[in-house]
C-alpha cells in the first residue's frame, strides 16, 4: 500500500508537462504550491495543485505529504485527491475527493500503527487569474476506512502561491 502511494504523489508531480518558453495566446495550466492547516494532512502539510485542463477552474488534482511530532513519536501522512473549481476567478467554490494514508508513532508503543482516511471537502479558494497569492478555507470530515469506522467533522485552511 505504501508504495502505491508513493507511486501515485511521485506521478502526480512528475506528469506535470514543463516548458522552457511560455507559448503565446494559449492559456496556461493553474497550478499552485501552499502549506495546508489541519485539513487533509491532519495537522500539517505541504501540497502541490494543478489543473488538468489549461485553464483557471475545473477539475485537478493535488498531493502532499505532512508530518507533526518530535523525539517522542509523529504522525506522517501522504494526502492525495481531485478537486474541481467553479466559477470564475478570482472566486471559486471547491469541492472534492481526497485520501490519506497517516502512520503513528509513538516511543511509548501507545499509538503505533496506520491507517486510511476518506476526505471529502466543500469550500472556498481564492486564486488570482495570473501569478499571486492563494488561499483556500473549506470543510472536510474525516471518515476512517478500517474496521471500527467512524469519522469526524474537520476542515482547514491553506496559504501559498499560484503560478
Amino acid at each position: 500500500m505504501k508504495s502505491l502511494i508513493a507511486i501515485v504523489v511521485m506521478y502526480s508531480l512528475l506528469s506535470n508537462p514543463l516548458y522552457a518558453q511560455e507559448k503565446s495566446g494559449g492559456a496556461q495550466r493553474a497550478s499552485a504550491v501552499y502549506g495546508e492547516f489541519l485539513g487533509s494532512g491532519l495537522i500539517f502539510s505541504a501540497h502541490y495543485d494543478f489543473r488538468f485542463a489549461r485553464k483557471q477552474n475545473g477539475l485537478g488534482m493535488r498531493a502532499g505529504l505532512g508530518f507533526f511530532g518530535g523525539s517522542g513519536g509523529g504522525i506522517l501522512t501522504v494526502p492525495v485527491g481531485l478537486n474541481h473549481l467553479a466559477g470564475k476567478g478570482p472566486h471559486y467554490f471547491e469541492s472534492g475527493l481526497g485520501y490519506t494514508y497517516a502512520t503513528f508513532t509513538d516511543s511509548e508503543d501507545f499509538l503505533d500503527g496506520s491507517g486510511s482516511l476518506l476526505v471529502p471537502s466543500v469550500g472556498y479558494r481564492f486564486q488570482p487569474l495570473s501569478n499571486g497569492f492563494t488561499a483556500r478555507v473549506y470543510l472536510s470530515p474525516l471518515i476512517a476506512l478500517s474496521e471500527g469506522g467512524g469519522w469526524l467533522f474537520w476542515g482547514g485552511f491553506s496559504l501559498g502561491y499560484k503560478f
